[in-house]
């Protein structure tokens, strides 16, 4: 534990040094939410009584976790993969698994301080109300999307191999949960078709809905059954996968 303690204090100073992921990381949702927040301001979602205003927080929240998995933690996996610092570690008594842990958790730090970052300057600005009696359940949701996006990795670190190829594929996943899973755009902007798509090929949007609802709407995880059933599911599904391949890729090299 002392060592995974250690590594994970020392990834998550070298994440922090790293000006240019920090900054963006940090203001991105909160430009977002700036422009977004005052763009938007009168437009109301159909049978809600709501602006889309009152949805910008829990659809933003993702965002960050989708930046911080994807992209930081993704990118500093495989760039350890492909340099043999798994194997550097192992030797000092860090197998595979919690050196990755390690990396994660430096990114679910990064994760807690940008949040709390947007939601201060949401409260500040909007009034934003924070859903305290709900804090369970806005976790719950905060780390099952956080399971689905470490699936994504998972997958994708079975089939690329090279850090320069995981980066680019890394930005276009991300960009299409942001644009194409209403994280920015709400999804009741979009027309009919583009929304069937959407539900079919882009299950992030099945956590923005149930974060939508726990954070603005106060209800339970329990009203996102089906939701957190089918989030679930593609994320065990990713995971079986990637290991699969991982395994099988291993078996022909040592032959």
């Amino acid at each position: 534990m002392r060592k995974l303690y250690i590594f994970s204090k020392f990834q998550t100073n070298l994440l922090l040094r790293n000006f240019k992921t920090t900054i963006v990381g940090f203001l991105l949702p909160v430009i977002m939410f700036f422009i977004f927040s005052n763009m938007l301001a009168e437009l109301e979602v159909p049978n809600t009584g709501r602006t889309i205003v009152d949805y910008l927080i829990p659809a933003f929240i993702p965002i960050i976790i989708i930046n911080a998995v994807i992209v930081i933690y993704g990118q500093y996996y495989i760039l350890y993969k492909e340099q043999g610092n798994l194997l550097k570690y192992k030797l000092l008594g860090l197998n595979t698994f919690s050196t990755s842990f390690g990396i994660f958790l430096a990114t679910l730090i990064f994760q807690i301080i940008a949040t709390l970052f947007l939601v201060i300057f949401g409260v500040a600005t909007k009034g934003v109300t924070v859903p305290y009696e709900n804090v369970l359940s806005v976790i719950f949701m905060v780390l099952l999307i956080n399971l689905y996006q470490f699936a994504i990795v998972v997958f994708t670190t079975s089939v690329i191999q090279k850090s320069t190829t995981y980066q680019s594929i890394s930005l276009i996943i991300f960009y299409i949960q942001i644009f194409l899973g209403g994280l920015t755009f709400p999804p009741e902007m979009f027309p009919g078709f583009i929304r069937e798509i959407v539900y079919i090929f882009n299950p992030i949007i099945y956590g923005l809905v149930a974060m939508r609802g726990i954070w603005t709407e106060g209800l339970s995880i329990l009203n996102y059954s089906q939701e957190v059933m089918i989030l679930s599911l593609v994320t065990i599904g990713l995971i079986a996968i990637g290991i699969f391949i991982s395994k099988k890729r291993e078996k022909t090299q040592y032959q």
